[in-house]
């Protein structure tokens, strides 16, 4: 059993949360000033949940979202992912978990201009050395699930901006991820394209994913199925969308949209 299968076991108890934080802090030091972007973050998200993480620009959402990616390190509080604490991982450890059990989905797609839709979705799989025929696989029904598996051979190049974002979600859960993290996923799209990339993450969230979405779009944050509102790197609300949501699902446009 390799490191990522043993955290992943140790950590599946029913009972936990997917993501817990208690009194996370996060504070950037530059030329002996002290910038505090998180205080006293408590935060939990359980297995299919949809929460969107919304607040005017600076207010700390991407470094909120960085801390729950593994990519930064929290200054102080804890962390736990899927039951497990976090702290404690080395840099290597953290990688291979972000590779195996996060599945990120960023503003500018982020896709490698010299491969193809298949190969930009397939790299991450490489890295877990599994089988071309299982790399295949996964590869061919995450593009059939974002519609885009007739375009595996295009470049990102030859593809619109939601067709890149598709492709780029495709990538983020054909690994099987514990969550999906968002960071603005429409920043870059028109309404329409937006529209359709938020359509497909419900999508997703109704077939069980579990999801963390960063917008400043409160369009868009109606989507989740709860919203916190941060400002100057705090949690200063909290608030449930299930009644939008449930219309919408029943086929009722929503006032603005």
């Amino acid at each position: 059993m390799t490191m990522s299968d043993t955290w992943r076991a140790n950590g599946a108890g029913g009972a936990a949360a997917m993501i817990e934080m208690a009194g996370v802090r996060k504070v950037f030091l530059t030329d002996e000033v002290e910038t505090h972007a998180l205080s006293d973050i408590d935060l939990r998200i359980d297995e299919g949940d949809f929460l969107s993480i919304a607040g005017p620009s600076g207010c700390g959402k991407s470094t909120l979202l960085s801390l729950l990616g593994l990519l930064d390190s929290p200054t102080g509080g804890e962390y736990f992912l899927d039951g497990n604490p976090v702290a404690c991982l080395s840099a290597a450890q953290r990688a291979t978990i972000r590779n195996r059990h996060i599945g990120f989905i960023f503003q500018a797609f982020n896709l490698i201009g010299d491969l193809t839709v298949y190969e930009n979705v397939e790299l991450p799989l490489t890295y877990r050395g599994l089988s071309a025929p299982e790399r295949s696989e996964r590869v061919m029904g995450a593009l059939e699930r974002v519609d885009m598996s007739h375009r595996l051979k295009h470049y990102p190049s030859q593809l619109s901006g939601g067709q890149q974002q598709r492709v780029a979600v495709a990538r983020a859960v054909a690994g099987d991820p514990l969550i999906l993290l968002a960071d603005e996923p429409t920043g870059n799209l028109d309404s329409s394209n937006g529209e359709a990339v938020m359509n497909l993450l419900a999508e997703l969230h109704r077939d069980g994913a579990t999801i963390c979405m960063v917008t400043h779009d409160p369009r868009y944050a109606d989507y989740a199925g709860r919203t916190i509102h941060l400002f100057d790197g705090r949690i200063v609300s909290e608030e449930t969308n299930g009644a939008a949501r449930e219309l919408r699902e029943h086929g009722y446009e929503l006032a603005g949209r």
